[in-house]
């Protein structure tokens, strides 16, 4: 039952199932004896029937509270109240007359075996043990006092006996259980503890080639495209700040703070990379929702922005002209951003194994925030890429206008550095 549970957890977890289940046993044979208590105050109306119901009701009270909140306090507090209700019904039936010759009759068994029924509040073998003992004393005692009182011979009732000993020997087992099972909850927990690490090992492999992917490689081709001379300022900034992405360790964790403005649009990752799209000469038109990128987190909102621009820096590259389209489009559970162009266009299925732009930095990074890429296109007729992310619902709403067309041009492309990868059929 809690193989696969934590160490520190078996105990509480075992504590907390068997008190439930010695609980609720303690309170059928309270329940029992009020019914039959009850139904023998008819045929022997008596003052002492009505304090005997009453005791029995404070009993299961205490014991139902004792189920909900096992503490100490209501422990001792159960073990005295019940000892002198056990008494009390004790001396009330054995002394009803000629009805009763000795006292291991079941009827005052009942209120004896929910008193042993304490021994469940121990999370511990050895406390269950100790409180069941306890509560198997108590009820003895009382009953002998009782049997003394009414004159009623004493013999000890199998009932009462037999519960206790199930209680104790149920306590034992379950110690000795988890002790034996001991090595393989270790063993358990540490076949998890490499499947964690395998996991782990393997993400950060995909980050750090998405994040080769998004600078290391995409310097280089602005490198190549450059024109001769020294480096145009855009460009330098650029591979400053990829050296300084690729010196630090930010990367290797999902922030959850967002530095955002009153604007979703202005402050978004998306945005940033449409305008450094811009400064390498392409035609950018945005439409549709663009405030709704406002309801991302910091995460999936700088994810969903290096999958945008890789998709625009393959327009620049492979597609043969100078202007796309972003829409952005949303729903009350996902935001879908798609960049469409006019181009010259590819066949998927023919890309190369060791292209890694559309597979590492569009396809990879939205599947890991648990969305979806659609690339449709074919040579000829241009392509249109398809993001989907998950987006918690939001008030964002679309303000005014439609987006811009075209921004400043910087030059030709390749004077300036971007984040993303080397082409559309990568």
């Amino acid at each position: 039952m809690t193989l696969g549970l934590p160490d520190h957890l078996v105990g509480t977890s075992v504590g907390r199932a068997l008190a439930q289940a010695t609980h609720w046993f303690g309170l059928t044979c309270l329940v029992g004896a009020l019914v039959s208590v009850a139904v023998l105050g008819i045929s022997h109306p008596s003052a002492q029937i009505g304090v005997s119901l009453i005791g029995i009701l404070s009993m299961a009270i205490l014991l139902f509270l004792l189920s909900r909140h096992r503490t100490v306090l209501l422990s001792v507090v159960y073990l005295l109240v019940g000892s002198v209700v056990t008494y009390i019904v004790s001396v009330t039936l054995l002394g009803l007359p000629e009805l009763f010759h000795s006292s291991d009759v079941f009827l005052v068994s009942m209120p004896k075996m929910a008193l042993v029924m304490v021994g469940g509040v121990g999370t511990g073998a050895l406390v269950g043990v100790l409180w069941g003992t306890a509560g198997f004393i108590l009820a003895e005692t009382v009953t002998v006092l009782a049997a003394i009182e009414t004159g009623v011979p004493y013999h000890p009732d199998a009932f009462t006996v037999s519960t206790y000993a199930f209680l104790v020997g149920v306590m034992l087992v379950s110690g000795l259980g988890r002790r034996r099972h001991r090595p393989v909850q270790l063993a358990m927990h540490r076949a998890l503890q490499e499947d964690q690490s395998r996991l782990l090992r393997h993400e950060l492999d995909v980050r750090a080639v998405a994040l080769s992917q998004d600078t290391t490689l995409n310097q280089l081709v602005a490198l190549v495209h450059a024109h001769p001379g020294p480096l145009s300022p855009h460009l330098a900034a650029g591979i400053r700040e990829t050296v300084d992405t690729l010196h630090g360790t930010s990367w290797l964790t999902d922030s959850d703070e967002r530095l955002s403005g009153p604007d979703g649009w202005l402050d978004s990752a998306v945005y940033s990379a449409i305008e450094r799209c811009r400064d390498r000469g392409l035609v950018v038109e945005v439409t549709g929702e663009r405030a709704a990128l406002g309801r991302l987190d910091a995460v999936a909102d700088r994810e969903l922005g290096l999958a945008v621009q890789q998709c625009l820096i393959n327009v620049i590259l492979h597609a043969g002209i100078v202007s796309a389209e972003v829409v952005i489009e949303s729903t009350d559970h996902d935001l879908s951003v798609i960049v469409m162009d006019a181009g010259r266009g590819f066949t998927e299925s023919e890309t190369g194994a060791d292209r890694l732009g559309l597979r590492q930095a569009v396809r990879r990074r939205i599947e890991r925030l648990g969305g979806s890429v659609t690339i449709m296109t074919r040579p000829g007729a241009g392509t249109s890429v398809l993001l989907t992310v998950p987006a918690p619902p939001g008030d964002a709403v679309e303000r005014p206008g439609t987006g811009a067309a075209s921004g400043p041009s910087a030059g030709p492309p390749g004077d300036t550095a971007s984040d993303a990868g080397i082409g559309w059929p990568l």
